[in-house]
C-alpha cells in the first residue's frame, strides 16, 4: 500500500513538473513571438513619400561594407526637367579631406551609361535604397537604358525633388543627397593586374569616380 502511495505521489510530481515546463516554454514562445511582432511593428514603414531628415554622422545604422551588395542601390541625377537613374552595385561611404565629416559617398559610372552624361553635367546626385520586396525596381533600372524612355514612369515610381532639384523616389526607404566635390576617370596605368583584366573584357568603357559630400539624408518614417 505504501509503495502504491509513493508511486502515485511520484507520478503527480512528475506530471506537475511536465506541465510547469510546458507552461514556461509556452510563455517563452509567446514572449518571443510578442517581441518579434513588436520588432516588426517598429520597423513597419510609413506610406511612400513620408520621409524624415536625419543626421547621417550620428544616426546611420547601415553597414558601409555591405550596403551596396545584394540587390544594389539606385543612383539618380538631373533636374525636374531632365533626369535619369541607374542601379549601382559599387560604391563606398566614408569621409575625406576632413577628420570629422562631412560624410561622403563615392559612386562609379561607366562612360557608355546614359547616366554618365548627367553625372558630368550636374553637381548633385542621390543614392537610395529600396525594401527587399521592391527588388523589381532595381532589376528594371539596371537592365534598361534611359535612352529608351522614362524608366521611372514605366515603373510607376513617384519622383520627388530636393531643394536643389535633385530627383529621388517616394518608394525608397532611405536617400542620401550628395554634392560632387571630385570627379575623375580611372587610369589604367594606375591599375593592378586584376582591374586591368576586368576592363579588358568590359565593353562600357572605363568607370569614372564621383565623390560627393552628403548634404541631406532622408529615411522613410516608421509607424
Amino acid at each position: 500500500m505504501r509503495k502504491a502511495i509513493k508511486l502515485i505521489s511520484f507520478c503527480v510530481v512528475c506530471t506537475g513538473l511536465v506541465l510547469m515546463t510546458s507552461c514556461l516554454n509556452t510563455a517563452k514562445s509567446d514572449d518571443g513571438k510578442n517581441a518579434e511582432a513588436g520588432l516588426m511593428e517598429k520597423k513597419q514603414l510609413a506610406p511612400i513619400g513620408e520621409f524624415e531628415e536625419f543626421n547621417v554622422l550620428e544616426d546611420w545604422d547601415e553597414n558601409p561594407f555591405v550596403c551596396f551588395k545584394g540587390q544594389g542601390l539606385l543612383l539618380a541625377v538631373g533636374t525636374p526637367e531632365h533626369n535619369n537613374a541607374m542601379t549601382i552595385g559599387w560604391g563606398s561611404l566614408g569621409n575625406i579631406w576632413s577628420k570629422i565629416g562631412p560624410a561622403t559617398v563615392t559612386v562609379y559610372v561607366a562612360e557608355a551609361r546614359y547616366t554618365f552624361e548627367f553625372m558630368e553635367k550636374y553637381d548633385y546626385f542621390t543614392v537610395m535604397a529600396f525594401a527587399e520586396e521592391d527588388a523589381r525596381i532595381l532589376n528594371y533600372m539596371g537592365t534598361r537604358s534611359g535612352r529608351e524612355g522614362d524608366k521611372a514612369a514605366q515603373l510607376g515610381l513617384h519622383t520627388l525633388y530636393t531643394e536643389n532639384g535633385t530627383p529621388y523616389y517616394a518608394e525608397a526607404i532611405w536617400v542620401l543627397e550628395c554634392k560632387t566635390i571630385y570627379r575623375a576617370p580611372f587610369l589604367k596605368e594606375g591599375m593592378a593586374e586584376e582591374p586591368q583584366q576586368f576592363y579588358a573584357n568590359f565593353s562600357s568603357g572605363v568607370h569614372h569616380m564621383y565623390l560627393g559630400n552628403v548634404v541631406k539624408a532622408l529615411k522613410r518614417k516608421t509607424i
